[in-house]
């Protein structure tokens, strides 16, 4: 049950909400880092907090040249999630003029100025003092932000700050919250906490438990459950020998769908059917050192052609192969796919890469330990790729220099456009010049 804030405030906070806000404004929590689930209520928090700033800094009778912010990791992002919510909780009668809509700033009676900033380009921040500033999805802002701008603004009038945000890996974020923490990384002045999306009271249970059935364990602990999740190690960390290898032969009555990456050495397919309930399985792979578009595109007409015919086969490649050129003719390499016959599905660009790994792990075993992707004992390269290949050492980006690459991306790109399928371009109504 929500707690009433004290008399002046207008607004009911959850528990967990009212922790956060309860801690403000001590000594000894001069910087906040509140690790929260999504959905938890992180702006209706930030906006409780700032009409709080604004009162401090009238009875504390700070400087007006202390500013209160709220940054985000980008302006649009800012503008986008907190500008009109800003509005609504700051009241007509505090205002000295109306808001200013292109700069997203508001200036008070008391000569005091909240805004909204942008954290991507943040020197150009610098220049006015700061007594209160909120930065929202922290785990998505340069540590930079923070040491060389933010954090020197805050020096003159003693300034506080509070962070919020959803975990990104073992990054900045991370180490403010165990800065926090009790315990050998302690720092005086920081507090900390850590609030599930279950815990923040927003998302009905039969929600939480769906996006269990979407996503890989990892996703989930880290959106849902505020989970600090490291990125070292496998890159689809869900495959297993015992439970995604089982046999799954090739059915000459079921459509073929193809995973493809246009990398040249060598050039990668995955093959696979669907199966029952949802399921898939790889049937087959193609594995071409050497090669080209033409070339694989022959093989697989050779090994899954029906009657002459292609129309059965279903093509997921990279999306760069709409603009990478890789024949004599000039021809694009999905051009050349799409004059053999088959049916492609791209999408107009590349998904984020973390992506399109958490639907390939959730396929392999989801939150919920449903298994819906498993792979042939024959797809050996494959199974050897998936099992081996790793993130590069302290980032979250996968190594490209074991060559393990070329079949996990393949299979990404057919699992993720089957889960998120492109969306179809609009199309420019023909105009007839129909004379007079």
């Amino acid at each position: 049950m929500a707690k009433l804030l004290r008399k002046g405030e207008r607004a009911k906070l959850t528990n967990p909400q009212w922790n956060i806000y309860e801690h403000g404004w001590r000594p000894e929590s001069r910087f906040r880092t509140a690790v929260c689930g999504r959905r938890f209520g992180k702006t209706f928090l930030a906006q409780e907090e700032i009409r709080r700033a604004v009162r401090m800094a009238v009875k504390n009778d700070v400087h007006p040249e202390n500013e209160i912010w709220f940054g985000s990791p980008t302006f649009k992002q800012a503008k986008k999630n907190f500008w009109n919510r800003l509005k609504r909780a700051i009241p007509e009668k505090w205002l000295l003029k109306r808001p200013n809509e292109t700069e997203c700033s508001m200036t008070l009676k008391s000569g005091h100025i909240i805004r909204i900033v942008g954290l991507d380009n943040y020197d150009a921040l610098r220049g006015s003092g700061l007594y209160f500033f909120v930065g929202d999805e922290w785990a998505d802002v340069k540590l930079e932000a923070w040491t060389e701008t933010i954090r020197p603004m805050l020096s003159t009038a003693g300034g506080h700050a509070l962070f919020i945000g959803t975990p990104k890996g073992f990054n900045h974020f991370r180490d403010s919250y165990l800065k926090g923490q009790s315990g050998s990384q302690h720092e005086s002045g920081w507090w900390s906490c850590l609030y599930t999306s279950r815990a923040g009271g927003n998302i009905p249970d039969a929600e939480v438990k769906a996006a269990m059935r979407d996503m890989d364990i990892r996703q989930f602990r880290q959106e849902y459950e505020a989970s600090f999740e490291t990125y070292a190690g496998r890159v689809l960390y869900a495959f297993s020998r015992a439970n995604n290898v089982k046999a799954w032969p090739f059915s000459n009555a079921k459509p073929v769908l193809v995973g493809m990456d246009f990398n040249i050495n060598p050039m990668s397919a995955t093959i696979w059917q669907q199966g029952e309930n949802g399921t898939i399985g790889q049937v087959d792979e193609i594995i071409m050192p050497t090669s080209n578009t033409d070339e694989m595109a022959d093989e697989i007409v050779r090994r899954y052609q029906r009657g002459g015919s292609v129309a059965h086969i279903t093509i997921y490649p990279d999306p760069a192969g709409a603009q990478r050129k890789t024949s004599a003719q000039g021809r694009t390499d999905i051009s050349i796919l799409r004059a053999k016959g088959f049916a492609v599905v791209a999408a107009a660009s590349h998904p984020l890469v973390r992506d399109r790994l958490n639907v390939t792990n959730a396929q392999f075993c989801a939150a919920d330990g449903s298994i819906t992707a498993f792979v042939d004992p024959k797809c050996t390269k494959s199974i050897e790729a998936y099992e081996r290949q790793t993130y590069r050492d302290g980032t979250n980006e996968p190594d490209k220099r074991s060559g393990y690459d070329h079949i996990v991306d393949a299979t990404g790109y057919l699992l993720y456009g089957l889960k998120c399928p492109p969306q179809p371009a609009r199309q420019t109504p023909t105009r007839f010049n129909l004379g007079r």
